[in-house]
């Protein structure tokens, strides 16, 4: 600075876009300082996803009316460095993980993990390239690779996703085993269980954990208590799967659960609900409507679950739908033409950016994120129309 309080100005070269302005939100901004990394995640032609702990943003390009100068001072000079006429803004977006975990672990030539006797060497997807090509965090990433199921070999350090077969036939010998030992379902040792399959027959470590991982709870490391209702979902949507979309009546599809089901599994809760010829709405929720009539124009849901006579199940898998709210609403009511709105909210839910785990687990905050964000879009997409009986159904107002 002079002595009048002036600097002298001078511009370098042409001052190259060497630059680039970035506005951050006040969480991202104080992670940042606090020495969290941000990482730009996916494949080149995908949308650019900033990745900041759990949190995802989309990068876009902002334009400005006024040009944005960036100078460089040395002792009493500014040096003009560059002039910028954009700057990249953030914009809060829901991590689309499943679909792309699925295709990347089916770039492995071997397929899916059957079991050690049918596995031949060759190349897998690793750690980095997963964080390269899936645009989430880690915690969600892992989350997603645990439901699938999926495991990494520590031997070769590369995923694989399981087969479904085998993935329930591992299951059962698990459970078998459990019976000869006298284990308990809630207290089940993932050493100890790979220990005693081991001594019968090879099995992978990993395998025999993700297993445990996929249809249980951990109680502390290593250790899991059995989840009847995750293994009578998972088993719920292979029954579904088996058939494409017929409709199964309730009846027929309890019949086919209950003979699949693992027998120690069958709790008071599921015998009861059998018994009753109702199933809750948590064992088909996302996976299946309710209907009366083939052409799946009147939710049957009751306070207790659905109810099994006269009603039919049509399987319509929510992680099977587009990502894109627009498109999801649109597919939705080509399958349906008239909704109710808590027909809509388990296929709808998972778009919403809150944490997977809590959904429909009753928390309050998540449910009202939820509730807001459908209402929201059945304003935009949907057209409410009462019926006889007061009920308000939503049409599509989508061309």
């Amino acid at each position: 600075m002079s002595d009048n309080g002036t600097f002298e100005l001078s511009a370098s070269d042409g001052y190259p876009e060497e630059y680039r302005l970035m506005e951050l939100p006040a969480d991202v901004a104080a992670a940042l300082i606090g020495g969290q990394p941000l990482e730009v995640r996916g494949r080149e032609t995908d949308t650019a996803v900033l990745i900041a702990g759990d949190a995802t943003y989309q990068l876009h390009t902002a334009h400005t009316s006024n040009s944005l100068y960036l100078f460089e001072q040395h002792g009493h000079k500014l040096e003009l460095c560059t002039k910028l006429h954009q700057m990249f803004e953030l914009q809060s977006t829901r991590p689309q993980i499943r679909a792309r975990v699925s295709e990347v672990l089916a770039q492995d030539a071997r397929g899916p993990f059957r079991g050690v006797e049918f596995e031949q060497p060759g190349d897998g997807v690793d750690d980095t390239e997963l964080r390269r090509q899936v645009q989430a965090g880690d915690r969600q990433l892992y989350r997603v690779l645990a439901e699938m199921p999926a495991f990494r070999d520590t031997a070769t350090g590369f995923w694989r996703m399981m087969d479904p077969v085998y993935c329930i036939e591992l299951l059962r010998l698990i459970l078998a085993t459990q019976v000869e030992q006298d284990w308990e379902l809630d207290a089940l040792d993932a050493e100890r269980v790979h220990t005693a399959l081991a001594a019968e027959s090879p099995q992978l470590r990993e395998a025999v954990e993700a297993v445990l991982h996929r249809f249980g709870a951990s109680t502390r490391p290593g250790v899991f208590a059995m989840d009847p209702q995750r293994v009578a979902r998972f088993l719920a949507k292979q029954i579904f799967a088996t058939e494409g979309t017929r409709a199964w009546p309730v009846s027929e599809f309890l019949q086919a659960l209950q003979a699949t089901m693992p027998p120690q599994l069958l709790l008071d809760e599921h015998t009861n609900a059998w018994g009753s010829r109702r199933i809750s709405r948590s064992l088909v929720r996302g996976l299946a409507i309710a209907t009366t009539t083939p052409e799946n124009e009147h939710l049957v849901y009751s306070a207790q679950g659905v109810p099994g006579a006269l009603t039919l199940l049509l399987p319509i898998d929510a992680s099977d739908l587009p990502q894109d709210v627009r498109a999801r609403m649109r597919r939705l009511f080509e399958i349906k033409s008239r909704w109710s709105r808590e027909e809509l909210i388990p296929f709808l839910e998972e778009l919403v950016d809150v944490d997977d785990a809590l959904l429909g687990q009753g928390d309050e905050q998540t449910d009202a994120a939820v509730a807001k964000a459908v209402d929201t879009w059945l304003i935009k997409f949907g057209r409410g129309v009462k019926t006889p009986d007061g009920e308000t159904v939503y049409t599509s107002r989508i061309n």
